[in-house]
């Protein structure tokens, strides 16, 4: 197996986490249940109904609500309040998976109705929730799974039966059929599968396994990662080719390998927020949703990954972004409406929107008046305040989320603005020009105007009548995607008719 270290360019300066492109719809403070040591929401999940109602299932101190959120945004409405055990656990952790109609619910907690709590979802809405009778083959549990190919529920337990697997085909009454034992699987505390593969978090062990569950009474180890943190939780990007990971401690990142090669896995990138500390990750069409503790939710687009780059964030924890198991605990981006629910310890039930933003990476140099590079520029973003350097040679380099974005430099003890184009899933090369009249894109001949003079100027680039220096080539280039052409005239006419 091959490690490598990734070097980048650009660093994030930035010691606070910014809301941007994502919105809050709704928070319901479920944390007013908490503890005398403010814990008590946990994980959380979501559930749609035959007709299209959304739902928001979440963990509290004494159990779970289930929130009907789309019927009335304004005010979501508590449809059950399923009651568990609650003692003997200082974060009252609880888990949910949802197969078919079925909530499937386990904690870590001592009392009345240990084991896995059963709740036929499909008397909504028209009806309430029906809890049936739970099952007792275990416990207490802190993570569970469902294969809703298999029709499994993979558990994670205690030596010797580290993962049980139930069989939830009848979804009302789970059946034991088989477990990873011994030393597969040891130390889970997480699971995932697709295709007959499971990938199991192996926590203390510090170690991801990845099984052949083909046959269930014959599980086969096909490879191990090894870290250096706690191994967390797993998931897969929509392709299968890359494994994403979480160690949940501080100063470790969320790690992307390359595993298309079992026999030869990659780590190919990693991603961090600004509190240093992130809890779980699960992947909705090639981005990453991070529950990333006192920084709230990070979205992660890792359409190329092996150069993620972070598009969205909404920060649900607004004490501080230091480190420690404080804020958002879960995120759940799966419903069919946009919405994201995000669990907060301290703060409860949050409903957010996210339309998709994609990433796009810009690259080239910065020079100024004098057509001259300019090294170890700082320039901080507007939208996010995340702060991106050109290199010794005046080189840039850095994802960021699409559109035309603004951002802030100091040049000569000046600040000033420039704005940098990113294209949905595209790389484009755009120099930068700095100068002390902070000429425009567009504005080719430098005066200051952007007016049909430019567009003459353009016009003569391509017929081919003039001869740009470099500067006025990347002026002309209205459009930013590497070539003066007629798309950069008609541009630019929009701009001076508006």
């Amino acid at each position: 197996m091959r490690f490598i270290t990734l070097l980048f360019l650009f660093i994030s300066l930035s010691k606070s986490a910014q809301d941007y492109n994502i919105s809050l719809v709704n928070n319901i403070p479920i944390n007013t249940f908490n503890s005398n040591s403010d814990f008590g929401v946990s994980d959380v999940w979501g559930y749609t109904d035959e007709i299209g109602i959304e739902y928001a299932i979440v963990g509290y101190r004494y159990g779970t609500f289930i929130y009907d959120v789309s019927s009335n945004i304004d005010t979501p409405i508590l449809v059950a309040d399923i009651v568990g055990p609650s003692d003997g656990d200082y974060y009252y952790h609880r888990d949910y998976k949802t197969y078919g109609d079925y909530l499937y619910i386990v904690n870590e907690m001592n009392g009345d109705d240990v084991g896995l709590q059963v709740v036929d979802l499909g008397p909504l809405p028209d009806s309430d929730p029906i809890q049936l009778s739970t099952y007792t083959g275990f416990e207490q549990s802190h993570n569970l799974w469902v294969d809703q190919d298999l029709g499994y529920a993979f558990i994670e337990n205690r030596y010797p039966d580290n993962v049980q697997i139930v069989d939830v085909n009848n979804p009302s009454l789970p059946d034991y059929i088989g477990t990873l034992g011994g030393n597969q699987g040891y130390n889970c505390h997480d699971i995932f599968t697709r295709n007959n593969i499971a990938y199991i978090s192996e926590g203390y062990s510090n170690q991801f396994g990845i099984y052949d569950i083909s046959d269930i009474n014959n599980i086969i180890l096909l490879a191990q990662i090894p870290v250096a943190g706690y191994a967390h939780n797993v998931w897969l990007n929509d392709a299968g080719t890359h494994l994403i990971t979480t160690e949940e401690t501080a100063g470790i990142t969320v790690k992307i390998w390359d595993i298309t090669d079992l026999n030869n896995i990659n780590l190919v990138s990693e991603y961090l927020g600004e509190n240093g500390l992130a809890h779980n990750v699960h992947v909705k069409n090639d981005q990453l949703f991070i529950s990333h503790y006192t920084t709230g939710i990070k979205v992660v687009d890792i359409y190329n990954p092996e150069r993620p780059v972070e598009v969205a964030a909404y920060d649900t924890y607004s004490n501080n972004d230091q480190g420690g198991f404080y804020g958002c605990w879960g995120a759940y981006p799966f419903a069919q409406n946009d919405y994201i629910y995000a669990s907060d310890m301290q703060y409860g039930l949050f409903v957010l929107e996210y339309n998709r933003i994609n990433a796009g990476w810009s690259d080239g140099y910065i020079y100024d008046d004098s057509e001259n590079t300019i090294s170890n520029l700082a320039f901080k973003s507007l939208l996010n305040d995340k702060t991106y350097y050109s290199d010794s040679n005046g080189y840039y380099n850095f994802g960021f989320s699409e559109g035309n974005h603004q951002f802030e430099f100091i040049v000569n003890d000046t600040m000033d603005t420039l704005n940098i184009n990113f294209y949905p899933n595209q790389e484009v090369t755009q120099n930068i020009y700095i100068s002390s009249d902070n000429i425009a894109n567009g504005d080719v001949n430098q005066d200051g105007i952007i007016n049909v003079l430019d567009v003459v100027q353009i016009i003569n680039i391509i017929l081919g009548s003039s001869s740009p220096s470099q500067a006025e080539y990347d002026l002309a280039d209205y459009n930013s995607d590497g070539q003066v052409n007629v798309l950069d005239i008609v541009s630019l006419v929009n701009i001076i008719l508006e």
